[in-house]
Parts: C-alpha cells; structure tokens; sequence
C-alpha cells in the first residue's frame, strides 16, 4: 500500500488525539472515528498514519517507543496469512530444535541480559503456548499475555510452580510450568529488580522490561522474518492436541452423542484460553482436524500416541517422539 493511502493522520491532543487527513481536514466521520478507537493503536507510537478504508489490507502504521516501524493489518489479512501460516509450519517444525538448543545455551548463563531473557520468553512460549502478551493492551483491559505477567501472577507450592491470570478476554488461567529447570528459571527471573516477571539489564545497566517486540526480533534473528511468537502458539496448540487424543477418546466414550471432533477442539481451546472457532480456524493444523474427523485414521492414531505414551515418560523424549508425529501428519 501507497503511504498516501494511509491518509489519516494521528496528531497529539491534550491527553488524547485527534486525527485529519493529509490535507489538514479534520476527520470527523463517527464510524471511521471508531474503527481508529477499536485497532487499539498504542499512544506511544509517533508518526502514525492510518488507511481511510476500511477494507485496506493495510490498516495503520506507526513508530514505537523503541525506533520501530510497526503495523496493524485488517482481519482478513490476518485469516489470509493464517493459512500461510499452515502452510509453513512444517518449517517451523524443522527449524526449532536448533532454536531450543540455542535457547538452552543463552539461558545457561550468568546475569539477565537481553539475549539470555529473551531465550527463556521463547522458552515459555514452547511449553506453554501462551500469547506474548501486548503492554497497551493489558494496561486498558487489565489482561496478561507472557511478556506482561508481573511477580503477583508467580506462584509456588512445594517444588510446583505455576502462573495464575487473567487472560485476553478476561479469562482466567491457570498453566503449569512442569519443567524443574523452566520453573527455576522463571523464578530467578522473577526476583530482579521491577514488577515484571521477564527483564533485563541493558547496555546502561538499567532494567528494562521485555516486550512482545523485543521477542519477536529474537525470533526472527534466528528463525527467520517468516516466524513470529504466533507460531509456538500454533505449533503448540497442534502438539497438546495430538498427545491428548487418549484424553479426547476417553471424554467422547463418555457421551458418544458429542461429536468427536468437536470435543477435540473444545479440548485444545481450554489449553489455550480460546473459543473453539478460534482455535479450529487458527490454531489446529487442518491436517490434523481432517485426520480426527476420519474414524480409521483417528483409530490407528490413536494407537500409535498410545505406544509412545507407554515408551515415554513425560520430558523432552516423549515431546520429540510426538512433534515426529505431527510433522508426519501435516506434510502427508
């Protein structure tokens, strides 16, 4: 998209904003008013301008607090790239485990720099595809993703640890970090100076809060300008749903009147604090629907998780042996 078609202009006003076109007119068109209130542009990005159609794919841009060009596409941008997004998880599959071993090798250091907080977030993000978090939006809507979770979200009970929130759209979660070495490392990181449970110190010495930014531009130093922290969500959301298929068989034998596929979206969706529309249409590769959705397939299957669940204790034996399986069924 043309710059001159985002004409819309973002200016500073009083504690707020108005907004004009390029020309110098005032915008004063309720609807497009309040399309601009709904995209939630953070207040502290300058420079922004934002598209006069509402069907743009392209809907506004801006600068950060940090230098950074950002966008806000339009949601069926968003649906689009999806299905990009499916297309090349298969990539993503291949790529991580070197991304962990480099992750493992940052966070095995002394001190809290940049690189080795940002590799536990990524971490995090693996074991328990949560959202990064957004800071604009959890300051409106009193609502955490990873990266805005602060000491008060930290719990700990004996030797468990665990995070205890409120998430996007004000549902409460309840996720177990099950491994020693995570836990730990979370709970170091929570006792640095600040509120946040993930920062850092900077080139200054100075504490800095990690944001979904920052992350973001860890993966792609690493992984690529294709892959972003949506991907361990999805990626995740996948792998939960084929380790439980003996959970999802054992729920549906229970009232065989549920759909079984049904009952397997619901299931991933409550991991993940999602709908089960959101989750089928974003989150669960459309291989693996297709395959819960065929008895024999689904059968034999199932099968086969069960043999590895037998062969494997919970760790990363057992999650290896199953991301196999899945990159299997979503290149067939």
């Amino acid at each position: 998209m043309e710059k001159s078609e985002l004409n819309i202009v973002r200016q500073r006003r009083g504690k707020g904003f108005s907004y004009c076109y390029e020309s110098g007119r005032q915008l004063q068109d309720k609807r497009k008013l309040n399309r601009i209130r709904k995209m939630v542009i953070p207040p502290n990005w300058r420079d922004v301008h934002i598209a006069g159609d509402a069907s743009a794919p392209l809907q506004a841009t801006g600068i950060d607090a940090k230098g950074r060009k950002q966008y806000i596409y339009h949601d069926n941008w968003h649906k689009q790239r999806q299905q990009e997004k499916f297309s090349k998880l298969s990539d993503f599959a291949d790529a991580l485990p070197e991304f962990r071993q480099f992750c493992w090798r940052a966070v095995d250091t002394k001190g809290w720099s940049r690189e080795k907080s940002l590799a536990l977030v990524c971490l995090m993000l693996d074991h328990t595809g949560l959202r990064a978090g957004n800071k604009v939006y959890s300051q409106q809507n009193s609502t955490f993703g990873l990266t805005t979770l602060r000491r008060q979200h930290l719990e700990k009970e004996g030797k468990a640890v665990s995070l205890s929130f409120t998430g996007k759209h004000g549902k409460e979660r309840h996720v177990d970090i099950s491994d020693p070495k995570l836990a730990s490392l979370v709970c170091d990181s929570a006792q640095a100076q600040g509120y946040a449970i993930f920062r850092y110190t900077g080139d200054d010495g100075r504490w800095q809060d990690v944001d979904s930014g920052d992350v973001n531009a860890f993966i792609h130093s690493r992984l690529g300008d294709e892959f972003s922290c949506k991907d361990f969500r999805t990626w995740g959301a996948s792998r939960f749903g084929l380790l439980s298929l003996p959970d999802v068989e054992n729920l549906y034998l229970q009232n065989q009147r549920r759909r079984w596929d049904t009952t397997f979206v619901k299931h991933i969706a409550s991991m993940l604090g999602n709908t089960p529309s959101v989750c089928r249409q974003y989150y669960i590769h459309p291989k693996l629907i297709s395959l819960c959705e065929e008895e024999e397939n689904r059968q034999q299957t199932l099968m086969e998780i069960e043999g590895i669940l037998e062969k494997n204790k919970p760790g990363n034996k057992l999650t290896s042996a199953i991301e196999q399986r899945l990159a299997q069924i979503i290149v067939s």
